[in-house]
């Protein structure tokens, strides 16, 4: 398999952003209050109007579930802000991505379509620890004949000990959306061995780091914002933006 791997990709050079957003930045105690919604998105690339492109427009005002998440046919949970910076950042990320949480394939549809988009041949390398996951996601991106659904390969993996091995390869990413986990320890765990995968100056999106449930002691299942802090090595991961329930980090070209 990991030869497999190795042959899967081809690594591009990332774009230059250029909106840090840092003035977006929630303590863990700010966290505690529902800014989700309130958080919209901004550019972190420089591109004229507020979309891309169609295809982005068509995800950044998707028709809404009661609740507030996107609605483009597939089961999941995305804030248009979280749909658009996804998109975008997996547009310009110039090279493979990887996605850790299929689900249902609802982020993987937006990152298939974003790809097929920008015009380059990268892939998309989507785990879950689900089989189900796996299959259902795949059958829902074939089902809407999501475009770019040919560059993605789903695989059935435990997300920490994948990211670990895919160290220990050498492998490297333009583009990173963690969502494999609420947990603060799996969190932590999976932070811990970001760097090794991530190129310098790429991405790492991280969903439900900006959820109340985080700042809840009582509550074991959440633990997002702590465990991206205490796990990202110091130095090699600087702040970039709260987009919706997402916190976004880049790569610096420190080990």
């Amino acid at each position: 398999m990991l030869q497999t791997l190795r042959n899967l990709f081809k690594q591009q050079d990332p774009d230059k952003a250029r909106f840090q957003n840092a003035d977006t930045a929630l303590t863990l105690a700010e966290t505690s209050v529902e800014r989700r919604f309130d958080c919209e998105y901004r550019k972190t690339y420089d591109f004229p109007g507020q979309y891309i492109d169609d295809a982005h427009r068509s995800i950044g005002e998707a028709p809404l579930h009661e609740w507030g998440m996107i609605d483009i046919g597939i089961e999941g949970w995305l804030l248009p802000a979280d749909a658009s910076k996804l998109y975008e950042l997996a547009y310009f990320a110039g090279g493979d991505v990887l996605e850790l949480g299929t689900y249902k394939g609802l982020s993987t549809a937006v990152l298939a379509r974003a790809v097929f988009e920008s015009g380059r041949n990268s892939w998309i390398l989507t785990v879950d620890l689900n089989a189900s996951s796996s299959i259902d996601g795949s059958a829902n991106l074939d089902r809407l004949k999501i475009d770019g659904r040919e560059r993605v390969r789903f695989l059935t993996a435990d997300a920490i000990q994948f990211v670990a091995e895919l160290g220990r390869m050498g492998r490297k990413y333009s583009f990173a959306f963690v969502d494999h986990s609420h947990r603060y320890e799996h969190m932590r765990e999976t932070c811990h061995v970001l760097h090794q995968i991530m190129e310098p100056g790429s991405f790492v999106l991280f969903h439900d780091y900006n959820d109340p449930r985080n700042a809840d002691e009582s509550n074991e299942d959440y633990g997002v914002y702590q465990g991206v802090h205490e796990g990202l090595k110091p130095g090699a991961f600087e702040f970039w933006g709260i987009y919706g329930c997402t916190g976004l980090f880049r790569r610096t070209s420190m080990a």
